[in-house]
């Protein structure tokens, strides 16, 4: 049996990685998603995109005594990313201590998550531990702030580890994207000395083969959520799920996720009806059938809070039609004839649920009051 560095010195590593990530593949070809081949066409650009995550996320890691927060690669998205949110993240060991400093910004919203979340390992995946979120977070008059994260309850602002915690994710949401600083932040090891390797040799083989399965576990663990939704609730309509499933999905216990299924005909278009409990934020978006969250830089595929057109009673309405039905809150569907959809409550005790319907452009047009 080779060792490590006998597969590095041959190059066997390599080849390892290659027939390991041949079976990514296979996730495009779901017969339960009912693909179009324009659906495919954005699988396997999803895949390269999950690709380059993993070869950044294991092959760039310097390991969990010298971690580093940091964004995913520019273009990677995955299970439903809010478009108004920066995600950053760290890789840690859940045996170890960590200290993270930072200033809070002007970001409207901000948490800190405890997660296992290691889609090379989608079999293991537990979900959330600690939360953390700005409302908890006692923070100086400077706007600094510090966090011990540990398994072991500490003073002061504490993020909650468990054994299988494998990455401390921050989430920070943007109100009005053009105003908001996100944080400063940083994170030491207290356990650690000296300084990380520039290279172990014998780690390469792993973490190749890491990036690969962090792709395929990626792309079928969230192909396997989406197909659940039809299940909860009929296409073009909603269901709220349960904490636990919230949970381990590895969602913020602060958020609250009406999530479906969208499907129309170039004639027809979404109208959804919400009164917004009192929360701190909400938002809609759209996704495409791999939760991958639509292009938001080209089109307008979501709105938030901050943004969106009230009637004179505080309620919204929302339209999703592949063209402009002149509606206020119009929501471009950016070349997509169907997908998955979130509308988030945001710190709230209330959830209440949408009304959807689907009409006829042309109705949408003329009015629907």
């Amino acid at each position: 049996m080779p060792t490590a560095d006998d597969k590095v010195q041959s190059a066997e590593a390599w080849t390892d990685f290659c027939d390991q990530l041949k079976k990514a593949g296979d996730v495009i070809l779901r017969e339960d998603l009912e693909t179009t081949l324009f659906d495919r066409g954005e699988g396997l650009r999803y895949l390269g995109r999950l690709l380059r995550a993993g070869l950044f996320s294991f092959g760039e890691n310097p390991g969990p005594e010298f971690p580093i927060f940091r964004p995913m690669p520019d273009g990677v998205k995955m299970g439903l990313d809010n478009p108004d949110n920066y995600y950053v993240s760290a890789s840690i060991n859940p045996r170890l201590d960590y200290r993270i400093r930072g200033k809070r910004g002007t970001i409207h919203y901000l948490s800190f998550a405890a997660q296992n979340q290691n889609f090379a390992a989608k079999d293991k995946i537990t979900g959330g531990a600690g939360h953390l979120n700005d409302s908890e977070l006692k923070v100086e008059a400077d706007g600094s702030f510090e966090i011990l994260a540990s398994q072991n309850e500490q003073p002061g602002n504490w993020l909650r580890t468990t054994d299988q915690t494998r990455q401390i994710l921050i989430r920070q949401t943007f109100l009005h994207r053009d105003k908001e600083q996100p944080v400063e932040v940083e994170i030491e090891c207290l356990q650690a000395t000296g300084t990380p390797s520039p290279l172990e040799p014998d780690r390469v083989p792993g973490q190749l083969m890491g990036a690969a399965l962090y792709a395929m576990g990626c792309a079928q663990w969230f192909a396997d959520w989406v197909m659940e939704f039809p299940q909860k609730a009929p296409i073009n309509d909603f269901h709220l799920p349960d904490l636990e499933k919230h949970r381990v999905m590895g969602g913020d216990p602060n958020i609250r996720m009406w999530l479906g299924m969208w499907n129309l005909a170039p004639d027809e278009a979404l109208v959804i009806d919400a009164m917004p409990p009192k929360c701190d934020y909400w938002n809609f978006q759209l996704a495409n059938i791999w939760a991958e969250s639509l292009d938001s830089r080209n089109h307008r595929v979501h709105v938030n809070s901050g943004g969106a057109v009230y009637r004179d009673d505080g309620s919204f309405r929302i339209v999703v039609a592949h063209e402009d039905p002149d509606a206020e809150n119009w929501i471009e569907t950016a070349g997509h004839h169907h997908g998955v959809m979130a509308l988030r409550w945001v710190r709230t005790d209330a959830h209440p649920k949408p009304s959807v319907r689907v009409v006829k452009i042309s109705e949408a047009r003329t009015g629907l009051d």
